[in-house]
């Protein structure tokens, strides 16, 4: 019987074998954006034997995410991260990833979130409080070791103060490994050979698997604690506990997920107000009204513009830059008809550039999320989280924890871009600032004073 040819979405033609491998890998961002300027709400490429299709309308991104999700399973890239996170709650699938997802649940609510407030802002204003006048930092580095600090406190119940440079180094060699080998238009080939950069991550991954190590034995012992691994440990799903593998795999995953992309979050928000005076200006005017005293849960809600800049901040770069996703049942799509096998894929970097859904979409406007602004963008054009069940556990939890940080950092100093410096965004498995931030430090005085009432007035929420 003759085989009918598969009629997929338009999209750019490639070099035989490798297909469009080798002009994504030159620049995978601008990729992503002449892709969806050019073929819009859809798009096709082929990547050596793998197909994927692009999508870049919320409509699109609500089928696939939320109304097929159980179609779809994560795609063979998240999947490479396995030898590194396990089956945690960022690659398990089916029944154990939903009987994970229920026992995470509790100690990700907003409510309990809010407790972990005063360890946030401890963390911060310790590491600013080291800062010095005229001092140059990279301070992508400085936020990064602060928010591991933090992730250690409050989920892992952990002081990783003592082991941030390890983790630091451990990181670097997992990027570099991934951007080598993993995301190469030669990775089949590259990922089975004995190269040193693969002998880099498996040394990266026993010293973070001894890291994690040290946590678990401590949440043995402290099984009554407050933080999110302790309570992992005590809970029960129908008289069963998590094994030792899946507490490591949840610990690898929070470590590294649950820090990184908020120091990212805050990083490029602090770039953004230093390129950006006016913001800067009105964001420390509504900062004013703290006087000296480190902001609570309490005061985020009275302040919406900080939001804003956090919300603005993870529209332009957000840190999970492509989401992806793997048809296990067939599905109809746009007019195609997708088999088995098909990899989907969302550029959020992309989607939330669009100039159908966000005015002046290149320009960093936190005013876009207050009332004042313009109207909100439909639901699904904005998914830095993620969207539908599978969206992060954790975004009440990095949005708090972001707003925190910067409010609490920008108290006591002001970040001034190094002069020359071009922001350089280097996407692998988060986006990453290339090279780092540097910034010369400027103390700022600030003045003691009794807390005004704030009028409430926040943007709209975060689909996701």
């Amino acid at each position: 019987m003759r085989r009918t040819k598969l009629r997929l979405p338009p999209g750019p033609t490639g070099v035989p074998l490798l297909g469009v491998g080798p002009r994504f890998a030159r620049d995978p961002l601008q990729f992503t954006l002449d892709m969806s300027r050019r073929y819009g709400d859809i798009a096709c490429t082929h990547f050596g034997a793998r197909t994927l299709i692009w999508l870049n309308h919320p409509r699109l991104i609500e089928e696939v995410f939320v109304g097929q999700h159980r179609a779809c399973i994560k795609d063979p890239t998240t999947r490479e991260l396995m030898p590194l996170l396990g089956h945690g709650l960022l690659t398990n699938e089916g029944e154990a990833w939903r009987k994970q997802r229920r026992l995470a649940a509790p100690a990700m609510q907003p409510k309990r979130i809010s407790g972990y407030a005063m360890t946030m802002t401890e963390c911060t204003e310790r590491f600013a409080s080291g800062l010095r006048d005229d001092e140059l930092r990279d301070i992508h580095a400085d936020i990064m070791r602060v928010t591991l600090e933090i992730v250690g406190r409050t989920l892992l119940g952990f002081d990783t103060r003592r082991d941030s440079q390890l983790v630091s180094d451990a990181l670097d060699d997992v990027f570099v490994y991934f951007d080598q080998v993993l995301f190469s238009p030669v990775a089949l080939l590259l990922k089975h050979l004995r190269l040193p950069v693969k002998v880099r991550f498996e040394r990266a991954v026993a010293a973070l698997d001894g890291v994690v190590a040290q946590m678990i034995e401590r949440a043995r012992k402290d099984q009554q604690g407050e933080y999110l691994l302790a309570q992992l440990m005590a809970a029960e799903d129908n008289g069963e506990h998590m094994s030792d593998r899946q507490l490591r795999d949840e610990a690898m995953t929070m470590l590294l997920a649950g820090h990184e992309t908020t120091a990212l979050t805050i990083s490029y928000a602090i770039y953004s107000l230093a390129r950006n005076p006016a913001c800067e200006a009105r964001l420390r005017a509504e900062l004013d009204s703290l006087g000296s005293a480190a902001p609570l849960p309490s005061d985020l809600e009275r302040m919406p513009y900080l939001d804003a800049v956090v919300r603005e901040a993870l529209r332009l770069y957000p840190p999970a830059w492509a989401i992806g996703r793997e048809l296990v049942s067939p599905l109809s799509l746009a007019g195609y008809d997708l088999p088995t096998g098909m990899e989907l894929v969302v550029s959020p970097f992309a989607l939330h550039r669009d100039p159908r859904f966000f005015r002046e979409p290149e320009q960093f406007m936190p005013e876009r999320w207050l009332d004042e602004g313009r109207a909100a963008p439909p639901r699904y054009a904005y998914i830095p989280f993620g969207a539908g069940p599978r969206s992060c556990i954790g975004n009440h939890f990095a949005k708090m924890e972001a707003a925190l940080v910067l409010a609490t950092l920008l108290q006591q100093v002001r970040l001034q871009i190094v002069p020359g410096y071009k922001l350089g965004l280097e996407p692998v498995i988060t986006m990453r600032p290339k090279g780092g931030l540097p910034v010369i430090v400027r103390r700022v005085q600030t003045r003691r004073s009794v807390r005004p009432s704030l009028p409430t007035q926040l943007g709209p929420q975060v689909s996701s």
